[in-house]
């Protein structure tokens, strides 16, 4: 198995892991709240495991050049800006359609990486993530038992409208590191993702921090007074953050995604084993377009 594919995998089972403390804790702090500590309390830890990455294993910080902080920059901010729009949702009728539509976060990803950075899938794996996109709306839809007549209203929403544009923040985003991680001179693969990880994240404590301060300082508070139960987002956050960014910088951006998406499969294994939640027929059906999806893209 390819070191990348190893890194993605990680990432997408250690941010299952976090989304399922931040599910348990958003009924304490709110969804903001839930939604902030995944940068607050992974900041710290991201610098630590830097720190000791670098003394154990002798390695020597890469140099950043302007062009870095350009694009860590430009990644960090649209990702808070994708938080917003996705907590934002929160509240509305049609937040089942709009979160399902923001999924198209790995096919919008693709777009911008080749326009961005002149890389195009290849044909199959084009193809796979057009299945894993299907896939995930439709599994979306499953577990929201949204019916047609409702999904019809659903789709012309501007809620809609705003998961789109969440995915395309998403998608930027995600390129973005890419872009920023190749960015960097010297060093070595784990070592500069650790880095960046830590880079990245202290930028969206401190955008995201002053953000909810603002809008809902009593969730910001909580944030912090509940730090038993919200500090092992912080871990699992900093170590997703960690794998992502390490997967970038071996491989293309839109094919670690489409892997990624397996995240969804361990999201639905943690939703029965921890949640006691139970899978329908049709979310049966896209977990296996998912699966198909994914062994495209490995098998390319």
């Amino acid at each position: 198995m390819e070191l990348w594919v190893v890194f993605t995998i990680a990432a997408a089972a250690t941010q299952a892991l976090r989304t399922a403390v931040q599910r348990r804790v958003t009924s304490t702090i709110g969804n903001l709240g839930a939604s902030y500590i995944r940068f607050s309390y992974a900041f710290p830890i991201a610098w630590l495991f830097s720190l000791l990455y670098n003394n154990l294993a002798g390695a020597t910080l890469p140099d950043l050049t302007a062009t870095f902080w350009v694009w860590i920059n430009l990644a960090a901010l649209t990702q808070v800006i994708f938080t917003i729009l996705l907590v934002q949702l929160f509240s509305h009728r049609s937040f089942a359609a709009a979160v399902a539509f923001s999924k198209t976060e790995v096919l919008q990803t693709a777009i911008f990486e080749a326009l961005i950075l002149r890389v195009v899938v290849t044909l199959q794996t084009g193809a796979a993530i057009a299945l894993g996109v299907f896939a995930t709306v439709l599994l979306s839809f499953a577990k929201a038992s949204l019916k047609l007549a409702n999904l019809r209203a659903a789709i012309f929403s501007r809620q809609v409208a705003i998961g789109l544009a969440a995915g395309a923040f998403l998608g930027f985003c995600t390129v973005c590191y890419g872009a920023a991680l190749h960015s960097m001179i010297g060093g070595d693969v784990i070592g500069n993702a650790m880095y960046a990880a830590a880079i990245g994240t202290t930028i969206q404590a401190f955008c995201f921090g002053i953000y909810i301060f603002i809008v809902r300082r009593e969730q910001f508070i909580a944030s912090f007074l509940e730090w038993r139960k919200c500090s092992m987002a912080g871990v699992w956050a900093a170590t997703t953050s960690i794998c992502w960014f390490a997967g970038f910088a071996l491989y293309s951006v839109a094919p670690v995604r489409a892997v990624g998406q397996i995240e969804l499969l361990f999201s639905v294994g943690f939703s029965v084993i921890y949640f006691k939640e139970r899978i329908s027929r049709t979310e049966f059906a896209a977990i296996a377009l998912l699966a198909t999806s994914i062994i495209m893209v490995l098998l390319d």
